[in-house]
């Protein structure tokens, strides 16, 4: 049996709580589904926002912001072009009149032991990840070199105009939900993107 590719890279695995050990057990066998609300989702001067507004064509980027926003999130296994296996990360965000989308696909780099992860539909940026485990059971997710997807070449982004995220997943036990905390900030322009909210597996009740 093929494990999954966060099993492979997760930085002390057996730290993790079980519950997010299994929600990370993704692979041709295993997809996760859950519903929640983002109790924030902030971030971003008025530039930034214009800026990101052209996201919306990518499924990846969007400048609403609001409190209470109804969130769904599906993991499945997918194929790539370059008929590698990948994981699909399909976010959508449900503000008053409309929807917005944050979609990725998570690739494990066979010859650098980690993931990538593609932003967009279609992809137009392509980052590295770690992930680390704590003591308290959370998940801890970080960024590190991006760069952008034009007409099949891979340009590198300087730290400077770089977007560098962080991530927290818990399980709150008391509540029985995941908790999902995301920091997205440039060295220049300061936060680009913040959101942070609860999910539970789309067979239990919203949190």
């Amino acid at each position: 049996m093929v494990s999954s590719m966060y099993k492979k890279t997760i930085i002390n695995y057996h730290l993790l709580h079980p519950k997010l050990q299994k929600r990370y057990q993704l692979d041709r066998s295993h997809t996760f589904s859950g519903r929640g609300t983002m109790s924030e989702i902030s971030g971003g001067s008025f530039f930034v926002r214009m800026l990101l507004k052209s996201g919306v064509f990518f499924r990846c980027f969007f400048s609403e912001r609001g409190k209470d926003i109804p969130f769904t999130i599906k993991n499945r296994t997918c194929l790539t072009k370059q008929e590698h296996t990948g994981i699909e990360w399909n976010r959508t965000f449900v503000f008053k009149d409309k929807k917005r989308f944050f979609d990725a696909v998570m690739v494990y780099d066979e010859n650098e032991k980690r993931i990538l992860d593609f932003f967009g539909q279609p992809h137009i940026m392509l980052s590295v990840l770690t992930f680390e485990a704590l003591s308290d059971g959370s998940l801890y997710i970080t960024s590190g070199k991006q760069w952008l997807l034009i007409c099949g070449k891979r340009i590198p982004l300087p730290k400077w105009l770089s977007g560098n995220s962080t991530v927290c997943e818990t399980f709150d036990e008391s509540n029985n939900c995941f908790t999902i905390q995301v920091h997205v900030e440039n060295a220049i322009l300061g936060t680009l993107f913040y959101y942070k909210g609860t999910f539970q597996e789309t067979e239990g009740e919203v949190c």
